[in-house]
């Protein structure tokens, strides 16, 4: 849907909110993050006159008659993750804002469905074709933290690269032949006496094109809340403890601006080169959460 909507400029994050947000509150907090988008999508389609509703409805009778709106769930017991976050548990297991959306899905949400459902009429028009869907989710998987620890590593050995990316960060990430996204990136350099953390307090936006998705404790609403009315606690419960006298600014992701923090450079690691320090960088620390690891700590 995301990918219709940069071909077409459907909606705008202003109207996509207006949608959401209107939604009540019991709703909007029981509706999984992602179906909320769904919602606003489809519903928006239906405002401006781009599909129907009679014949999105159409649609979902197919698919249900069809049987495709029945997906096979996880067993059991099994591990339970939306997988928003790469499975790399050593930097973020134990605290608590690991949270899940959903599991065991056997049977698709009615907004799940009408996602599908949309999907397909938006490729019978012509609007999407299964090419394109394919390469989207293949650029998709394709991101992940290992994209912004190269940011990262590059910036503490490359002095002139560093400050290219706190001057511009979409255009610096470009040399290392990544994207900034559709929005603007910024870059946060912690350093002595100061630390950044960054936060969604509306949703998750987050930089996705660097990090890939984000984790579901940065969609939860503690997290969201907590982040700003108590972030030396937060960190605390991150496990991270700042230096007495040290500076910590709490910075608001949104649709239009993300963040990408820097995370100091670990002591003892002035000879290492760039593939070696990569290991230091978790997805935690460019969120602020938590430091970079330490020399010893690198797997």
């Amino acid at each position: 849907m995301l990918l219709a909507d940069r071909k077409r400029r459907f909606f705008t994050t202003d109207e996509s909110r207006r949608v959401q947000e209107a939604l009540d509150e019991e709703t909007y907090w029981s509706t999984p993050y992602y179906e909320r988008w769904i919602h606003a999508f489809s519903s928006l389609l239906v405002e401006k006159g781009v599909l129907p509703l009679a014949v999105i409805e159409a649609e979902e009778a197919r698919l249900r008659e069809a049987g495709e709106d029945r997906v096979e769930g996880p067993a059991a017991g099994a591990h339970q993750h939306d997988h928003d976050h790469d499975h790399d548990h050593d930097d973020h297991d134990h605290h608590p804002y690991q949270e899940d959306d959903d599991a065991h899905v056997t049977v698709l949400s009615p907004l799940r469905l009408r996602g599908l459902a949309v999907r397909n009429l938006l490729v019978a028009q012509g609007v999407l074709s299964a090419e394109e869907i394919r390469a989207e989710i293949e650029r998709m998987d394709s991101r992940g933290t290992h994209n912004g620890a190269r940011v990262v590593a590059r910036a503490w050995t490359d002095p002139g690269f560093a400050a290219r990316l706190a001057a511009d960060a979409g255009s610096a990430v470009q040399e290392l032949g990544l994207s900034g996204g559709e929005t603007v990136l910024a870059a946060l350099f912690n350093r002595p006496g100061l630390h950044h953390l960054v936060v969604c307090t509306l949703c998750s936006c987050y930089p996705r094109s660097v990090l890939g998705r984000p984790p579901a404790w940065y969609k939860s609403r503690a997290y969201r809340a907590r982040a700003v009315r108590d972030p030396r606690g937060v960190l605390a419960e991150f496990g991270t403890v700042l230096p007495q006298g040290t500076e910590l600014r709490v910075h608001d992701s949104n649709g239009e601006l993300r963040y990408l923090v820097v995370p100091e450079r670990p002591a003892g690691t002035e000879s290492w080169d760039e593939a070696r320090l990569q290991a230091l960088v978790t997805r935690d620390s460019m969120i602020g959460v938590t430091p970079a690891r330490e020399p010893g700590e690198a797997g």
